[in-house]
């Protein structure tokens, strides 16, 4: 799916031993026109001093001229997800297999012409990881926190349980609004969804947040969801009046779901003050997890005071890069 929607390069780099594979490392050739911007790397630095996070500006007073000349095109190593940037490493894997990796993504990116290699988001408790990028002159600053959500055992209660009573009390108010107002929620096979609706939701919710967004842009994205998935792709879904009013894409790996995708009709929200984000996003979606067996909820990057408010924690991540 990842190649599918790239609309970049993309290629792999592994190690074998004795015909198992040990290690490996996802790269995408990032350029100044490749359609997801929060995965190039003078975007990320741009924001992250934008927000004041630790050594961004740093980082950028470094670099000899701004940061799209500097850094662009980029050969991202670690894939092009948001978060979580990692080698894959099993078992067997030593430290010269790392630094077996990591010079060959930085041969690949000589080869294909990159002004650096970037690691974007490597999680603060990826020791081995970030020693080894030291090592070889990588410079790093914040990019970012990644929040998650442990589910307890016995779901929604015990969710509840774990806030102070204050909080608890506006939680059970803020249930009761919206089935007051008539809005409904539902589980549903994301094969079987309202994907154009989805999209236009999806694009009101990038741009509140700025981004330029068309109304079907998510639309290509959400096919490949449907096509590769099958049924570790679902989505919460909130109806009033006979329209979908917000919608949250949940991926299913093992015995964590990861939070991909949502938006919301912000016109209706702000009409009926409704919790659509709260209830989608954790009330009901803590229900269906612990119903599910699932241990953990992954919500990335942005909005951590709010995800904290509903019972996440965050870690550090760091942007690693290279110059070349």
């Amino acid at each position: 799916m990842a190649e599918s929607t790239a609309g970049a390069p993309m290629a792999y780099l592994w190690i074998e031993r004795g015909g198992q594979l040990v290690a490996g490392l996802a790269t995408a050739l990032a350029s100044e026109v490749v359609p997801w911007p929060l995965g190039r790397p003078d975007h990320v630095l741009r924001k992250s001093v934008a927000a004041g996070l630790p050594h961004a500006a740093d980082f950028l007073a470094g670099l000899p001229e701004e940061p799209t000349a500097a850094l662009m095109p980029s050969l991202l190593a670690g894939g092009r997800h948001l978060g979580n940037t990692r080698v894959l490493c099993g078992a067997q894997a030593s430290a010269d297999d790392l630094d077996t990796l990591l010079a060959a993504a930085e041969g690949l990116a000589r080869t294909t012409d990159a002004a650096s290699v970037a690691f974007l988001h490597v999680d603060e408790t990826d020791h081995e990881l970030m020693s080894a990028l030291v090592r070889r002159g990588y410079r790093h600053y914040t990019s970012g926190r990644y929040s998650s959500l442990r589910v307890p055992a016995d779901g929604f209660p015990g969710y509840l349980a774990a806030f102070p009573r204050k909080r608890r009390v506006s939680i059970a108010a803020e249930r009761r609004k919206l089935y007051d107002e008539g809005c409904r929620i539902s589980v549903k096979p994301f094969g079987g969804a309202d994907l154009v609706r989805f999209a236009e939701l999806e694009a009101e919710l990038m741009r509140k947040y700025g981004i330029e967004w068309r109304d079907d842009q998510s639309l290509p994205t959400y096919t490949h969801i449907r096509d590769r998935f099958g049924d570790d792709a679902f989505a919460l879904v909130a109806r009033a009046d006979g329209l979908i009013r917000g919608f949250a894409l949940i991926l299913r790996h093992n015995d964590h779901w990861y939070a991909r995708q949502s938006g919301f009709d912000y016109a209706y929200q702000r009409h009926k003050r409704l919790p659509l984000y709260f209830e989608l996003l954790y009330y009901r979606l803590v229900e269906e997890a612990a119903a599910a067996g699932v241990t953990t909820v992954y919500y990335g990057h942005g909005s951590e005071d709010t995800k904290r408010s509903r019972g996440c924690v965050a870690t550090d991540q760091f942007c690693y890069v290279l110059s070349l």
